[in-house]
């Protein structure tokens, strides 16, 4: 199996909408002498993902409107930071984990981990990875301006960095139609209104995909730097594991090692254990930094998350909600999307992305609990646009794809509104969901 970043051969144009055609076969060389901002590269991503904040800012102030008043010693959630009935966009924006995100941006980090009220560690700030948190207090300070505002903005703007730099990453590695339904579907996600609160969905996805370019452009030292980013932002760096061992074997298969391919295989070797080695980077900082031995695991139990693998939890909650129908269906998805990958239909997306496409999806599957939070953590998934661009480019409906994709626009407007009042705004206390 070779993985190559080749684009599929282009379509009959008399197959073709015109204006399909124009987009998708662009030329490159007249489109690279244009101003910056006139570049459909640019601008594309720049729209649709600002489209995209605009419903997410009117959904946000209608629906902050239903949020119930949280005074400190609410039941079922805790409050750090109390607010009014229909508190506005920015209160409801910062809310859930945006409350702790705002403790360490003003506080910092404890030097003593809290106890509960059974003996064990309670839930408290080191849970939460520093990046964000402390580039928010940074700009807080030299801005004067409150968690409320500066945590959405901050989201906000490295998102628009995050669409332009995957529009650029897939219409590098695969093509201008891919690159057009990765941020079209990616902006219009059912949690896509995270990339707009005090999360770090718009970093992770930033550092996620900068990485990829640099490993495609072969600035291994800034790869270092951005894996390590990465690390203390969201603990997915073990997946950048097989992406880099990807890219390694094939430049090998290719015979693209350079003049020094012993030198390139070893350097290859470091940096994948390197990226395995920054997993244990955070739980270490905070062991030191407590003073506690396995002080970020106790820390995790604090939200019955334990650091094991759970592909069982996944396994039963198939079966919870739907039987062992649901168990089939799920084997088969699981194996529909393994032939998908081994197929020359993701074979030219590339290593980086293809390492990515497999590695993540199993990382969510071993890692991560089947808490609501999962929809959201799904947002970094973005090879799975690529699969919505094969499957609207089929014979059967490729004249149409740009109203089918119009059409996941709107399904996936619905969806964040959803989203936004489900999982976001706290309209009660009753429902067990966490965003």
């Amino acid at each position: 199996m070779t993985v190559t970043s080749a684009s599929a051969d282009a379509p009959s144009r008399r197959s073709e909408p015109r204006l399909g055609h124009r987009l998708e076969h662009p030329d490159r060389e007249a489109e690279a002498r244009q101003p910056f901002y006139r570049r459909f590269p640019v601008w594309f991503p720049f729209a649709v993902y600002g489209l995209s904040r605009i419903w997410v800012l009117i959904a946000g102030i209608l629906l902050a409107r239903s949020q119930i008043p949280l005074p400190i010693g609410t039941a079922n959630i805790r409050i750090f930071y109390p607010s009014p009935e229909s508190p506005g966009y920015w209160t409801v924006m910062s809310g859930w984990d945006g409350q702790w995100y705002r403790v360490i941006a003003e506080h910092g980090y404890p030097a003593v981990l809290p106890r509960a009220g059974w003996g064990g560690i309670d839930m408290n700030p080191w849970a939460f990875f520093p990046v964000f948190p402390m580039t928010v207090g940074a700009i807080m300070k030299v801005t004067g301006l409150p968690f409320e505002i500066v945590g959405p903005l901050l989201s906000t703007l490295l998102g628009f960095v995050a669409m332009h730099l995957l529009f650029k990453l897939v219409d590098q590695a695969v093509g201008r139609w891919e690159a057009i339904v990765a941020v079209t579907a990616t902006s219009f996600y059912i949690a896509s209104a995270a990339f707009s609160a005090s999360y770090t969905e718009s970093a992770a996805l930033l550092l996620v995909v900068t990485v990829m370019l640099l490993l495609r452009a072969r600035r291994y030292a800034w790869v270092v730097v951005a894996l390590l980013a990465l690390s203390l932002t969201r603990n997915v760096v073990v997946a950048m594991v097989p992406v880099i061992i990807a890219h390694a074997v094939v430049r090998w298969r290719q015979h693209d090692e350079g003049e020094h391919p012993v030198r390139f295989r070893w350097g290859m070797a470091a940096l994948a254990a390197y990226a395995a080695a920054l997993t244990f980077l955070w739980p270490t900082i905070v062991s030191i930094g407590t003073d506690t031995p396995d002080a970020y695991n106790q820390t995790m139990l604090a939200w019955n998350i334990e650091t094991k693998l759970k592909l069982y939890l996944w396994w039963g909650l198939l079966y919870d909600y739907w039987g062992i129908a649901g168990q089939v269906l799920g084997v088969l998805g699981v194996a529909g999307f393994t032939w998908f990958m081994l197929s020359k239909n993701s074979w030219r997306w590339g290593p980086e992305i293809w390492g990515w496409a497999g590695a993540y999806p199993a990382y969510l599957l071993l890692v991560t609990s089947t808490t609501p939070s999962r929809v959201r953590y799904a947002m970094l998934a973005f090879p799975f646009t690529l699969v919505i661009a094969w499957f609207l480019k089929l014979p059967w409906w490729r004249r149409y794809r740009y109203w089918l994709l119009l059409g996941i626009v709107l399904l996936g407007a619905a969806q964040m509104w959803y989203w936004l009042q489900h999982y976001l705004v706290i309209e009660n206390l009753t429902d067990d969901l966490y965003p």
